[in-house]
C-alpha cells in the first residue's frame, strides 16, 4: 500500500514535533456509480508551535458548491486562532469575472485582492482581516498558486488549503514550502 506518498509524508513528519503519520485504503463512489481504491496518507503534529495536519488523498470530494470529485489531492490545515473571516479564496476563472459583470463572482471589498481572487462568505462575514496588507497578499499568493484549488479561511481555528497534489507527491522540498507558505498565512 505505500509507496512516494508515504514516504515523502514520512519524511515530513519527521520534521514535526509531536508527530504521527497514518495510511487508510478504502473504496470511494464516484459520481457515475463507479468505485475507485483511494489511498489516504495523513502527517500530523506541530510546526513551530502550531499545529498541522498534511493529507493526501488519491481521490477528493470537494463539495462546497454541489458534487465534485477529483483525483491527488494534497490538503494542508495550519491552525491560527486570530483570524475573524469565515469564508473561501480562490483564483477567478474567466467565468467568475464575467459573473462580476453582473453582480455576482464572489464577496466585494476594497483591498485589490477581491478583483484578483474570488472570495465567498456569508453577507455577514467579518472582513477585519483584509484591513491587514500582510494576510491580504499572502492569502492572494497562496490562491493564486498554479496547483491551489482553494484556500479556506475558518474563523478561531485556521486555514485549510487544498492543491492538486501530484506536484508534491514525491517531492519533500516542494511540500515543505507550501505547508510554510499555508502556515505563514495562518500566522499573518
Amino acid at each position: 500500500m505505500s509507496g512516494p506518498v508515504y514516504e515523502t509524508l514520512y519524511q515530513f513528519s519527521r520534521s514535526l514535533t509531536d508527530d504521527h503519520i497514518d495510511e487508510d485504503q478504502s473504496e470511494v463512489e464516484t459520481g457515475n456509480n463507479r468505485t475507485v481504491q483511494c489511498q489516504a496518507v495523513h502527517a500530523r503534529g506541530k510546526l513551530d508551535g502550531r499545529a498541522v495536519v498534511v493529507s493526501y488523498h488519491s481521490h477528493y470530494f470537494l463539495a462546497a458548491r454541489g458534487y465534485h470529485y477529483i483525483p491527488n489531492v494534497l490538503e494542508v490545515f495550519v491552525t491560527g486562532n486570530h483570524l475573524k473571516f469565515e469564508g473561501e479564496c480562490r483564483a477567478r476563472s474567466f467565468a467568475d469575472k464575467l459573473a462580476r459583470w453582473f453582480g455576482g463572482g464572489g464577496r466585494r471589498g476594497p483591498d485589490p485582492i477581491f478583483d484578483v481572487c474570488r472570495i465567498d462568505a456569508p453577507r455577514d462575514a467579518d472582513l477585519a482581516d483584509f484591513a491587514r496588507p500582510d494576510f491580504t497578499a499572502r492569502l492572494a499568493a497562496l490562491s493564486s498558486h498554479v496547483h491551489c484549488l482553494k484556500v479556506q479561511v475558518q474563523a478561531g481555528t485556521g486555514i485549510n488549503a487544498l492543491f492538486h497534489g501530484t506536484h508534491y507527491r514525491s517531492s519533500l522540498p516542494r511540500l515543505q514550502a507550501i505547508v510554510h507558505d499555508v502556515a505563514a498565512l495562518a500566522a499573518a
